[in-house]
């Protein structure tokens, strides 16, 4: 009998860490049409099942809308333009237990939101990660997700976690809780400023090893150095408790 009470209590122990959680996938797009495809694919075989992928289409004047109904469980038109204001659309139509806000030009991983889903345990309100490069080749991406990876963990000591939009997955009821993201925020960086607050609602996990490859495009060629020194000098008022210099519209224009 001792035998089977102690088999019958792994069994639920087993169930309770593998039960699933429904993730909102919220996919924020414009003029996406050139890599969205690849994006939702990858999205789609993801080996986590119980979720969803909703699309908010900012305003694109190119195909990005039509290709995203091929793949997507919903696609959402925000006509108010910018990142803040499609990523907020997308929170409120979420149903999921957990969100997570997936740039359209990235490749995630088959086994990416099933690792990150199985980081959360009860004090845990955000795992996050980081990424390679898929614009590079096989050596570069591979130091760029190391030496980001070593990044991470030491602003993390500093006491700032690196919360990177494409690869930050949350609890909706603690996003609710913080109060989402602002849309008065229009400085560099809206992921880490949320990521700041969430951090007054639960515990944020990094998670070195959960990575994702991420387009480096926006960093035109030859300014790659100034793009560099944007960011870190947004990090470096950010871990001083200060926000950037630079606001969101100007980051967009000069990378």
């Amino acid at each position: 009998m001792a035998d089977l009470a102690c088999i019958s209590r792994h069994v639920r122990l087993a169930a309770h860490k593998t039960k699933t959680m429904k993730t909102s996938i919220i996919v924020p797009a414009y003029n996406e049409a050139k890599n969205i495809a690849r994006t939702l694919k990858s999205l789609r075989n993801q080996t986590h099942q119980d979720r969803e992928i909703v699309v908010i289409d900012n305003n694109s004047t190119d195909k990005t809308n039509q290709i995203a109904q091929k793949y997507a469980d919903k696609v959402i038109l925000e006509k108010k333009q910018g990142y803040v204001y499609a990523v907020r659309r997308g929170a409120q139509a979420a149903t999921g237990e957990l969100i997570t806000f997936c740039d359209a030009d990235s490749i995630y991983p088959e086994k990416w939101l099933a690792k990150a889903v199985s980081k959360f345990t009860k004090n845990v309100v955000v795992v996050y990660g980081g990424c390679y490069s898929i614009d590079d080749n096989k050596l570069i991406s591979f130091l760029i997700a190391i030496g980001f990876a070593k990044f991470l963990i030491f602003s993390k000591i500093l006491g700032l976690d690196n919360t990177c939009g494409y690869n930050f997955i949350m609890r909706k009821s603690a996003y609710d809780q913080a109060g989402g993201y602002d849309a008065a925020y229009q400085k560099m960086s809206p992921d880490v400023e949320l990521g700041q607050r969430l951090k007054k609602v639960g515990q944020l996990k990094l998670v070195p090893s959960l990575i994702v490859g991420t387009s480096t495009r926006r960093f035109k060629k030859g300014e790659r150095l100034k793009a560099l020194r944007m960011y870190t000098h947004a990090w470096w008022a950010m871990v001083r408790g200060k926000s950037p210099n630079t606001d969101y519209d100007e980051y967009n224009r000069k990378t």
